[in-house]
């Protein structure tokens, strides 16, 4: 019988049974904790790999300028306060399109093909030109002073779409009334790109505001850089002050232009630009580039986090930045109020 079999070595039937039982269960237990070791392992290192992918983002800047550098860099350091540090786990590919539209296309649509992971598309006609080429990447913009007006999203809080971004926009009635006070004038030229569907809306706004403190408004439009100086020079003797508006033509060169004509006929000058009134304009309720690059960084990170544009609201700056030039002041003869004095932000002396 098998319960009376002897087996090698002395072994019973029931004991050799036992013993190759737990063999085997020793065996599956080997088996089962070399897969849960090595699983735990590839787990690890897939967790380690998706914290550490880099992100690339493309950056189109539409011009060469010193303002749109310290925009970039203010974004950059809005994503580095979320973690994303360049060099570590973020990549950037900035493109300038030289205010070339068709260039400007070929640029968007070359980030798309690279797979970047989110574009950051600086003024309304270089946003606007991104909007149409793509919308499946995540579009952040800044410097777009009518965002909602232009088309480029449906509202401030909801964009509706694929773009999230940063207005550099100041309400033109703060500027003039301020300006007002500083130097009454009579007619004021307001100095901005022909065409530009933000200064055209700003020119509107500017027009209505002014006739209630009894000034009018001469429409000074140069199409171009080239011929700003002409148009500039043939309209100076016409208005006792300019007003550079918030658009390309002046933030690439023409505000320079505008100023250092107004000061040669001894007529003052105001901006909604800070690095304006760093060049030489008087005054300014302006937007600091750096401050609203920051903004966009901080909703670049939201983003690239898993947050959809839709779901983020569009913003200006958080406070009002009074920038005053002491020095064209006191070139001009002009005494800045006490109290206006006291509520600067930044005074050039």
């Amino acid at each position: 019988m098998y319960d009376c079999q002897k087996f090698p070595l002395g072994i019973s039937f029931d004991r050799y049974e036992k013993v190759r039982i737990e063999s085997f269960l020793r065996k599956i237990i080997l088996i089962a904790g070399i897969i849960v070791f090595f699983t735990s392992i590839w787990v690890y290192y897939l967790v380690q790999s998706s914290q550490e992918k880099v992100m690339t983002v493309g950056i189109a800047r539409w011009v060469d300028d010193s303002a749109y550098d310290k925009n970039i860099k203010g974004f950059k350091e809005g994503l580095a306060l979320f973690g994303y540090i360049e060099g570590k786990n973020i990549q950037f590919i900035v493109e300038n399109p030289e205010a070339n539209k068709t260039k400007q296309k070929e640029i968007i649509e070359g980030f798309v093909d690279r797979k970047v992971d989110l574009i950051y598309s600086l003024t309304t006609p270089g946003t606007i030109i991104a909007k149409e080429t793509t919308n499946n990447v995540p579009i952040v913009f800044s410097i777009v002073t009518y965002p909602v007006e232009t088309g480029v999203i449906d509202s401030l809080d909801s964009s509706g779409n694929n773009l999230v971004g940063t207005r550099n926009y100041i309400p033109v009635v703060n500027q003039l009334e301020m300006f007002h006070e500083i130097i009454p004038v009579k007619k004021i030229g307001f100095v901005h790109r022909y065409g530009e569907p933000n200064s055209v809306i700003q020119y509107n706004k500017m027009k209505s505001y002014a006739s209630e403190f009894g000034i009018d408004v001469v429409e000074i439009a140069p199409k171009t850089l080239a011929d700003a100086s002409n148009v500039i020079s043939d309209k100076i003797g016409d208005v006792d002050a300019l007003y550079q508006a918030c658009d390309t033509l002046i933030q690439s060169g023409g505000e320079k232009i505008a100023i250092e004509i107004a000061m040669a006929h001894d007529k003052p000058t105001f901006s909604c630009n800070k690095e304006g009134v760093e060049e030489g304009s008087l005054f300014g309720d302006v937007v600091d580039f750096k401050n609203i690059g920051y903004l966009a960084g901080e909703k670049a990170a939201l983003i690239l986090g898993g947050g959809k544009p839709s779901e983020i609201i569009t913003e200006t700056q958080r406070n009002d930045f009074i920038a005053i030039n002491l020095v064209t002041a006191q070139k001009l003869g002009i005494k800045i109020p006490e109290h206006i004095m006291e509520i600067a932000n930044e005074v050039i002396r």
